[in-house]
């Protein structure tokens, strides 16, 4: 608003900005002389109305549904959402994102959105603007806290139902069943937690967490574990060399890694090694020289060690097989697959795929037969010493013994739990 002020017959004029709940009022006064009495001049009243707010709208990419079938739902016309997935391929193909993944719409109401935020996965959010050139994408990194929590069990039966102590209720909804696998990782070398885990067993544990702002964890490694089975204290400190190349080492720079895997697939044992069993085929009694793992058709074979591919493909009662020899004069067969993934002549690393479970040759159903051979002679894997990786290697053993010490001193003034010891009830007898 425009006021004004005779001063000695002349006029001072002010603008004043007025602001109402719904618009901006503009007010202009003008004089209709410089002499005489003043009249009261005519007023007009411009209303310029206030944009409305944005709105932000949640959706969800629902199963079968395709992106572009998600933009139209939220005030894209077909064009503009086709060139909209021609921009998100540049960072992400729209066939591979996930039923499940959440967008979010802003702009004008009854307008088309003006800025759209894909969560492609837990860890990268794709912001689209529109501007005059059409839009533009950019990827953010979802942001992370990094923490550091301790805790502990007591076996009572199993690790599965171990009770917890320590920073137990900073832990997510099922988070220990991710530290159960992580825990029978490191040490399954050197135990079998199937067979080897009895009541009053414990550990604690130091672990180091990539959280997202939802709470749910990117990423968590154990900075120390130590395991107190049937009396015995093991210790895994990590280590990382130069090339990024990350294991558990014992308190001496041991590997706890060692040179055979346990086990090529990840579930139950349905025969031993007998010297004497029931043939289900033949239905006679012979020598089973291996150990059979009851596993889905398909499930994936790991080589229990590095070696060399000496057989690949169908041999007798074994159907398809793949047999690796080993340093040592060590050798394992894997047999009954439906499909091997090695050639005869191939090196092979531990742990890494050769084949699938399958139910080729004399199998009733799927399962994986494994044999482990030294000298030519079958050995039961389970009951024999099996040889441990080398141990790290001296150049880094100063850096190893000053992160050891760090690890073990996060486990300080956190002791392991026991099963509190009942102290004897003396009955006293009347004199």
């Amino acid at each position: 608003m425009i006021e004004t002020e005779r001063d000695g017959g002349t006029f001072m004029m002010r603008r004043v900005l007025a602001t109402g709940a719904g618009a901006l009022g503009l007010f202009w006064l003008a004089a209709s002389s410089l002499g005489g009495a003043a009249e009261t001049p005519p007023v007009r009243q411009v209303v310029v109305p206030v944009p409305p707010p944005p709105v932000t709208v949640y959706d969800t990419l629902d199963s079968g549904e395709t992106l572009a079938e998600l933009l139209v739902d939220n005030g894209f016309d077909p064009p503009a959402a086709y060139a909209f997935t021609q921009v998100v391929r540049e960072v992400k193909s729209p066939r591979r994102l996930q039923a499940g993944m959440v967008a979010r719409f802003s702009g004008r109401p009854e307008q088309p959105p003006e800025t759209v935020h894909l969560l492609v996965n837990p860890d990268s959010l794709v912001e689209l603007s529109a501007g005059d050139e059409g839009w533009a994408a950019r990827v953010h990194e979802v942001p992370v806290v990094i923490d550091t929590i301790r805790f502990a069990g007591l076996i009572e039966s199993s690790l599965w139902f171990a009770s917890l102590s320590g920073d137990v209720d900073r832990m997510g909804e099922n988070e220990f069943k991710e530290y159960v696998f992580h825990l029978a990782d490191v040490f399954m070398w050197k135990i079998d937690f199937t067979r080897d885990i009895r009541r009053g067993d414990a550990f604690r544990v130091a672990v180091e967490r990539e959280r997202r702002p939802d709470g749910s964890v990117r990423e968590r490694k154990f900075l120390v574990v130590e395991l107190m089975n049937r009396g015995k204290r093991l210790q895994a400190i990590p280590f990382t060399r130069p090339d990024g190349n990350r294991e558990y080492f014992d308190f001496n720079g041991d590997a706890m890694r060692g040179s055979f895997l346990r086990y090529p697939v990840d579930f139950r044992i349905t025969s031993s090694f007998s010297s004497r069993r029931y043939h289900p085929v033949l239905k006679v009694r012979r020598a089973h020289l291996g150990t059979d793992y009851g596993a889905p058709y398909g499930t994936p074979v790991k080589a229990t060690a590095a070696g060399t591919v000496t057989r690949a493909g169908t041999w007798g009662g074994y159907g398809r097989m793949v047999e690796v020899r080993h340093a040592k004069g060590i050798t394992t067969r894997y047999a009954h697959l439906s499909s091997i993934g090695v050639r005869v002549g191939q090196p092979v690393d531990q742990g890494e795929v050769i084949g699938r479970v399958g139910a080729t040759g004399l199998a009733t159903g799927a399962h994986l037969h494994y044999e482990f051979l030294q000298g030519g002679r079958h050995r039961n894997p389970a009951s024999i010493d099996l040889p441990s990786a080398p141990a790290l290697e001296q150049e880094y053993m100063a850096e190893f013994n000053a992160s050891r010490d760090r690890a073990l001193g996060l486990l300080d003034g956190f002791d392991l739990p026991a099963i509190p010891i009942e102290e004897p009830v003396i009955a006293r007898v009347a004199d």
